[in-house]
């Protein structure tokens, strides 16, 4: 008798190997069907964001929970997920208010169990350049005898840059030091820092002035 035989002939062999495969078959089946359930971080991101306005989210992250087999769950990251909010047409000062699940793109094999927040916030907020005024201040007196003939600022404007709901209204911007008329005795050209109110983001071009004051001494004729 072959090994063909005995196998066929034993009734008892033939049992364990049909109950063997049997539970290979309901393990297999039964991890496809096991259903597990995972959270993900999913960043609020943006596209088409016009390089004159400035957006900021509130909050920036959304907590989702989603449930699929365990095959499913195991194949899947934060990379499969996607909150993206196109700004193409948004270009002044807003404030946007967003359904979560609207934006939420994520893999059809698995179901949204919950979204943490449901509504987020997004605020627009517009740049702006403007150009204004320098204005420089002085104390004291010139000393006796010494007469201006003529004061030059350069430049006379500067241009600013911040957000336009906060700089539309600055319609000068100040040196930082004023000058002491009492210690001009002859001619002077004098370098000032522009003063960078908290609305300003930054000085385009320029941040200090130079005033040139040019004078004449009747003093010194008389000698």
């Amino acid at each position: 008798m072959n090994l063909r035989d005995i196998v066929m002939n034993n009734k008892g062999l033939k049992l364990t190997a049909f109950l063997l495969a049997i539970s290979v078959w309901i393990f297999i089946s039964g991890r496809e069907r096991t259903y597990l359930e995972k959270n993900f971080i999913i960043n609020i991101e943006h596209s088409n964001v016009s390089e004159m306005i400035d957006v900021q989210n509130r909050p920036d992250t959304v907590r989702i929970m989603v449930r699929g087999t365990a095959e499913e769950i195991g194949k899947i990251s934060e990379k499969d997920f996607n909150i993206s909010i196109d700004l193409n047409d948004v270009e002044e000062s807003t404030k946007l208010t967003m359904f979560t699940e609207d934006h939420l793109i994520f893999p059809e094999d698995v179901e949204i169990i919950s979204i943490n927040p449901k509504i987020f916030e997004i605020t627009v907020r517009e740049f702006y350049y403007k150009e204004v005024p320098v204005r420089i201040l002085y104390t004291g007196r010139l000393p006796q005898g010494v007469v201006l003939i003529e004061r030059k600022i350069n430049p006379e404007k500067v241009k600013i840059f911040g957000y336009k709901s906060e700089i539309k209204n600055i319609n000068t911007v100040y040196g930082t030091d004023k000058i002491n008329l009492s210690e001009i005795t002859g001619n002077s050209v004098i370098k000032i820092s522009l003063e960078k109110r908290e609305e300003i983001l930054r000085f385009e071009g320029y941040d200090s002035i130079e005033v040139t004051l040019k004078v004449k001494n009747i003093n010194e004729k008389k000698k």
